[in-house]
């Protein structure tokens, strides 16, 4: 018994870690995006990809952008605290629709395949819906 005593306290001292790693890591959350951190991200990111006309979605959790160079979209997206990005080029986005006031991108990405983006009004996010839309058919 008494050599299986450590054993037992490295076990409750590894789960009260991992407990104390939860409970201070549940309030990160990522920075509210504007235009500007959006552009930073993608020029980060994507040495190759200009940002030209940005899209923020309502909530500041997402972000859309064209590039000045091609036909590609750069997606930046909140997870967690950090705001990864992703290229979207044709053939890359398998689905779109703009439905209750959720931009919803269904995309090939093996990571992550799924978005919503908040609406800023249909007026706003119909263009960018279009445009994902062709890349979808392309």
């Amino acid at each position: 018994m008494e050599e299986v005593l450590p054993l037992i306290l490295a076990g409750f001292a590894a789960a009260g870690l991992m407990g104390a790693i939860y409970l201070a890591s549940r309030g990160a959350t990522a920075p509210a995006l504007d235009e500007a951190l959006a552009r930073r991200r993608l020029g980060e990111d994507w040495q190759d990809f200009e940002a030209e006309d940005v899209w923020v979605a309502a909530d500041r959790r997402a972000a859309l952008a064209t590039d000045r160079r091609s036909a590609r979209l750069g997606l930046v997206f909140a997870f967690g605290d950090k705001l990864p990005s992703r290229l979207l080029g044709p053939g890359d986005i398998t689905r779109c629709s703009l439905e209750a006031g959720r931009l919803a991108i269904e995309t090939k990405d093996f990571g992550r395949h799924h978005f919503e983006l908040a609406s800023t009004g249909d007026a706003d996010t119909r263009p960018w819906a279009e445009r994902l839309g062709r890349l979808a058919k392309a």
